[in-house]
């Protein structure tokens, strides 16, 4: 099946939306959007360069920062050295990477939140996981473009998606699960990441070229 003329003009304007912003030096117009989806954890956390390639890799500090929240989130052993990390990831990523934060849902979470939470949170952990150098460029983009598309094709917009993701997180510190990748999620500052002309999910179509319609995207 070949792109639909809408998804190609889609992801023109998308592209020329980053050019306008400065943004030569960014990933492909895909790419970036599938980080997108982190935004409210990656400003939590400050992480400098989340969505830059120079940004390779993390710096010493930062490493030891995020190391431990990064293996509790992807259910790794915190006494596991980066080899064991790398081999971990490697052979479960790709399989298992859909049912993260969704494997453990309680009978009162309300699932459209829960999956915008699950969404957010794959997305930070893959960069990151790229960042710590745990995980090859190729697997690490094909998981962020899949769930990129899993957002898109549960979500009508940024908008949607951003309430979706401060309810999610709402329901997930209710009954005491951790979130020490990111921080309360309120009202204003959804309204701040859809401004126009200034908020980072402003301007951005929502729906871009489909991650793997008819190859992977990039």
């Amino acid at each position: 099946m070949f792109l639909s003329i809408a998804a190609v003009v889609s992801g023109w304007l998308l592209w020329r939306t980053f050019r306008a912003r400065g943004g030569a030096s960014l990933f492909s117009p895909r790419k970036h959007w599938s980080l997108l989806l982190a935004r409210p954890m990656a400003d939590a956390m400050e992480i400098e360069g989340f969505y830059s390639p120079a940004c390779d890799p993390f710096t010493e500090q930062a490493r030891t920062t995020l190391r431990a929240a990064l293996l509790y989130q992807a259910g790794i052993r915190s006494n596991f050295n980066d080899e064991a990390v790398r081999k971990h990831f490697s052979a479960t990523l790709e399989q298992q990477w859909y049912s993260l934060d969704l494997q453990a849902l309680t009978a009162e979470d309300e699932p459209r939140a829960a999956m915008a939470f699950a969404c957010a949170r794959v997305a930070f952990l893959v960069r990151c996981a790229l960042l710590m150098r745990w995980l090859e460029p190729e697997l690490a983009w094909r998981v962020l473009l899949l769930n990129a598309q899993r957002a898109q094709d549960c979500f009508d917009s940024w908008a949607d998606f951003g309430s979706a993701y401060k309810l999610g997180r709402e329901q997930w510190v209710a009954t005491f699960r951790v979130d020490s990748l990111g921080e309360a999620f309120h009202e204003q500052h959804l309204r701040q990441l859809l401004a126009a002309g200034s908020g980072a999910w402003a301007d951005i179509h929502w729906q871009t070229p489909a991650a793997l319609n008819p190859v992977l995207a990039e």
